[in-house]
């Protein structure tokens, strides 16, 4: 089974690795990680707070269109399932 971790939770480890003498391997065994994933959420915690630091802000047009897109393709299922009954 995986443990899903929040980003809560993934910030934590990351910070407590920046912040504490503990090797990586340790931290990694103490949560039950396996390295690469402590390195892939690493360079993503650096990535996003590079971007952010840029000024690179969530394009807010991308969210609406693709709100537009689903609430389209919804209401064409229910078109379809409308003309299948009749």
């Amino acid at each position: 089974m995986r443990n899903i971790r929040t980003g809560e939770e993934k910030f934590n480890i990351i910070m407590e690795s920046l912040n504490s003498n503990e090797t990586i391997a340790e931290i990694c065994r103490k949560y039950n990680i396996a390295p690469s994933l402590f390195y892939r959420w690493k360079d993503e915690f650096f990535e996003g707070a590079k971007q952010r630091l840029s000024g690179n802000k969530p394009d807010i047009s991308l969210e609406r269109e693709v709100h537009e897109l689903k609430r389209l393709v919804g209401d064409q299922a229910m078109a379809i399932e409308t003309f299948k009954k009749t």
